[in-house]
C-alpha cells in the first residue's frame, strides 16, 4: 500500500524546484556547416559529484534526425569549429595529463579527436584561418616559475583583481603543430575575428583581461601576423564584436553608448575607417 500511494506521489504534479532548473541541459554555441547541412553545438548537463556543469560537442542534421553525441570527455568540451571544408571539426578541451585546455582535431564523420595544440597555458576562442591550414586562438600568459612553486605549496593568497595573467592571440598551424605569438604587451586581448580573406584581424584590445577594464577597451585592427597594429577608436566605452567588412575598408563594432560616446545607452552599431 505504502509502494502504490508513493507511486501516486511522484507522477504529481509540482512546481519546479532549483534542483529541477540545474539538470535541465543547457545548449549553447551553435555552428552552422560549411555546406549547411548540419549544425554542431554544446550540451551542458549537470554533474553533481564534480558540483558543475560539463559540456560535450552534439550534431543535428538541419533536415531533422536524432542529434549525435561527437565527444564524451570526462571534463567536457568547448567552442566547437568547422573547418572551412567542413571535413574536421575543433574543439577545445582538458583531458589526460594536460593542466590546461588545448585545441583537438575530430573528424567530422566521427573518430577519436587528435591533440592539435600543446600551449603552456589554456586554450580558447578558437578560429580557424579560410584555408583551413591554420587555428588562431587566445590564451593567458603561462605562470611564472614563482607562481608555480606557490601553487605548489597551496601558497594562494592574493590581492583582489590582481590575480590574473594578460591574454594574448596565438596562431597554430594544423600540419606541423607549430604555434607561433600573434600578440604581445601589457595589454589583453579579449575577443577577435579574421578577415573573410585571411589578411586582417579585428580585435578588442584592455589594459587587463577583468570586466572592469572592459570601458577602457578599445578597436584594433592589425596584418594577420600580429604586424601594424592600428588603434581605431578613443573613448571610454566598451565595445565588443568588431569585424572587418569584405573589402577591409572598414570595421563594424557594436556599443552601448550614442554617436557621442556617452555611455549607459542601447547597443548600437558604429563604423570606423580602416586605416583609423
Amino acid at each position: 500500500l505504502l509502494g502504490a500511494t508513493a507511486g501516486v506521489r511522484t507522477q504529481s504534479p509540482r512546481p519546479m524546484g532549483i534542483v529541477d532548473l540545474l539538470n535541465v541541459p543547457r545548449v549553447g554555441d551553435p555552428q552552422l556547416s560549411p555546406d549547411g547541412a548540419a549544425v554542431i553545438y554544446t550540451q551542458a548537463d549537470a554533474d553533481w559529484k564534480r558540483g558543475r556543469r560539463v559540456s560535450h560537442v552534439w550534431l543535428a542534421r538541419v533536415d531533422g534526425g536524432q542529434p549525435v553525441q561527437l565527444t564524451g570527455g570526462t571534463e567536457g568540451e568547448n567552442g566547437p569549429r568547422w573547418s572551412p571544408d567542413g571535413k574536421t571539426i575543433a574543439f577545445t578541451a582538458k583531458r589526460g595529463d594536460n593542466e590546461s585546455a588545448q585545441i583537438y582535431l575530430l573528424p567530422a564523420g566521427g573518430g577519436e579527436a587528435a591533440q592539435l595544440s600543446t600551449h603552456a597555458s589554456a586554450a580558447s576562442e578558437i578560429s580557424w584561418t579560410p584555408d583551413g591550414s591554420a587555428l588562431y586562438f587566445i590564451a593567458p600568459e603561462p605562470k611564472t616559475a614563482d607562481e608555480k612553486s606557490r601553487d605548489k605549496v597551496k601558497d594562494d593568497v592574493y590581492a583582489y583583481d590582481e590575480n590574473y595573467q594578460q591574454t594574448h592571440l596565438w596562431k597554430v598551424t594544423v600540419a606541423s603543430k607549430s604555434e607561433a605569438r600573434v600578440t604581445d604587451g601589457d595589454f589583453s586581448v579579449v575577443n577577435y575575428e579574421l578577415s573573410a580573406d585571411g589578411r586582417k584581424i579585428a580585435f578588442h584590445r584592455t589594459p587587463t583581461p577583468l570586466l572592469g577594464s572592459s570601458d577602457e577597451g578599445e578597436v584594433w585592427i592589425a596584418n594577420a601576423d600580429g604586424t601594424s597594429a592600428l588603434r581605431l577608436t578613443k573613448n571610454a566605452v566598451p565595445e565588443s564584436g568588431a569585424s572587418v567588412s569584405p573589402d577591409d575598408s572598414q570595421l563594424l563594432f557594436v556599443s552601448g553608448s550614442n554617436a557621442k560616446f556617452e555611455t549607459y545607452y542601447n547597443g548600437r552599431l558604429f563604423l570606423v575607417p580602416a586605416t583609423g
